[in-house]
């Protein structure tokens, strides 16, 4: 299973760098993804004795248009990222609001952070946080390791929805852990379309 997350991950990076990745857009609610993804991560955030909050918030109910598969991967993904890298007993936040035409997402956490430097790297291929040879090869154990394709991936199919992902940390430091936030923006319908949940 490895293996082929690893093999997807390569097809996906290919296909974003010949500019061939296809969206299957539909209607699409940013709360129903949430709700996946955190039903998903329960396994892990129970096992490392985390806490995770989902917050309802305004605009994360209305219907946007995305392809749902990719937006959950990139999600679930970011999720995952966040597990990883904050300590047992730690606690992971989503939350968010809407902006004039966007929906924002951010995925907080009380983790080890990012260097102010990695800060701009860490959405290109390959891009690791802090020592590589430290880390270990699990996928939700703290700083388990992975190839490095999995935020380049994630900007790669959020730009594809018109959209942008950035994120924000004071710095690492694995004794303080000032923590980690990334921040997901995705376009609402330029006009107002009736679709029901």
């Amino acid at each position: 299973r490895r293996l082929l997350g690893i093999i997807n991950d390569m097809i996906d990076v290919s296909m974003i760098d010949n500019n061939l990745l296809s969206l299957t857009f539909q209607p699409v609610w940013i709360n129903h993804i949430l709700t996946m993804i955190g039903n998903d991560a329960n396994a892990a955030i129970s096992e490392r004795k985390q806490e995770l909050e989902i917050i309802s918030f305004p605009g994360s109910g209305e219907a946007t248009f995305g392809d749902p598969e990719r937006l959950l991967q990139v999600f679930r993904n970011l999720l995952s990222n966040a597990i990883k890298y904050t300590p047992d007993g730690g606690s992971i936040r989503v939350d968010g609001r809407r902006l004039p035409g966007f929906i924002e997402t951010t995925i907080s956490d009380t983790g080890i952070g990012i260097d102010l430097e990695e800060q701009s790297s860490i959405f290109g291929k390959f891009s690791q946080i802090g020592n590589s040879s430290l880390h270990s090869s699990s996928k939700a154990k703290f700083k388990g390791g992975g190839p490095g394709l999995g935020l380049y991936i994630a900007k790669g199919i959020i730009e594809k929805h018109g959209g942008t992902i950035w994120v924000d940390s004071s710095g690492y430091d694995e004794k303080n852990c000032p923590g980690t936030a990334v921040h997901i923006l995705i376009p609402l319908p330029k006009q107002k379309t009736e679709v029901s949940e």
